[in-house]
């Protein structure tokens, strides 16, 4: 059995060129088509009206057009699929990188901030360091919920209760002070009103230390003879599911058969064009209910895409 050939590396700089020189291939083999199918109309209109020797040249002519037609096809779908990976790993370099780089800027803040008194140790930034946005707070009270659903029927026994029992969702309530200027008070505040909009998920460093948690509330509190802002918010942890792609369905036919592995809170990760309805069409729910679990209250024809959507 031959050895599959190993792809060979690009770096960022040959990455770039290859993917001007596919989407000039991608453009000439499209071209190469429109200009033939021009060619075949053309051809094909003659033909109908011809009759003897000149029908049978201008079929021949035409075979000719749909198989170099063909080929011509098949090139572009090589060179798009090939333009498509390359911009995919370029864009995820490109992401890796970003990545790599707030993580750094983190760590300078979270260092810079270490020696300072008036500011607060407690730390809320976005779990997937896709920003190096950062909010220093001074918490006050931290509290966490861990609840277990039992079910009331009788249990059967010398059965183990673990099987009759069901781990609700774990949820933690904040309240902390904003210290700083007006200004830098109201930057922190509406950073974190960003985060709860955009769906983030967030990881809180205090006594508590959780990452993978999703805003549930915020609320904000002036007082007068204070100069912290006060706030409140609520976090809930999401314990992702697995999900596994299996291979053709038997009974449906379908291509791919995601099987769930897991029980509970559930989010998906919006695309472009995605709705409440055509969420609630593929988990089996009601719109209403996708409405009622999210934030997106106004978004009903198509929500913002690469945000977390609860559907469970």
């Amino acid at each position: 059995m031959a050895k599959k050939k190993k792809s060979k590396y690009l770096t960022d700089k040959q990455l770039k060129s290859a993917i001007k020189k596919d989407s000039t291939r991608v453009q000439h083999e499209s071209n190469q088509i429109a200009r033939l199918d021009k060619h075949i109309k053309a051809d094909q209109k003659k033909y109908d009206k011809a009759a003897g020797s000149e029908k049978t040249s201008l079929g021949k002519r035409i075979k000719k057009y749909e198989g170099s037609k063909k080929a011509h096809t098949a090139a572009k779908k090589k060179y798009a699929t090939k333009l498509k990976t390359e911009k995919a790993t370029l864009a995820k370099r490109n992401l890796n990188a970003k990545v790599e780089a707030n993580k750094n800027k983190l760590a300078g803040k979270i260092a810079a901030n270490k020696p300072k008194f008036n500011v607060g140790h407690m730390m809320l930034y976005r779990t997937d360091n896709h920003s190096s946005a950062l909010v220093f707070m001074s918490s006050v009270p931290e509290s966490e919920d861990n609840t277990i659903q039992v079910t009331p029927n009788a249990l059967p026994k010398g059965e183990p209760t673990a099987t009759h029992s069901q781990q609700q969702e774990k949820d933690i309530s904040i309240t902390a002070r904003i210290m700083g200027t007006d200004a830098q008070q109201r930057t922190a505040y509406n950073q974190m009103l960003k985060w709860k909009a955009e769906g983030c998920e967030m990881t809180y460093k205090g006594r508590i230390y959780y990452k993978h948690c999703l805003f549930t509330a915020l609320h904000r509190e002036y007082n007068k003879d204070e100069t912290a802002l006060t706030i409140t918010f609520g976090l809930q942890f999401i314990d992702w599911s697995e999900l596994k792609t299996s291979g053709k369905s038997a009974s449906s036919g379908s291509k791919n058969k995601t099987e769930n592995k897991s029980t509970g809170v559930k989010y998906v990760t919006t695309k472009v064009g995605t709705t409440y309805a055509s969420l609630a069409s593929d988990y089996n729910t009601t719109i209403a209910k996708l409405v009622s679990m999210n934030q997106y209250k106004s978004y009903v024809n198509n929500l913002p895409a690469g945000v977390k959507i609860r559907v469970a």
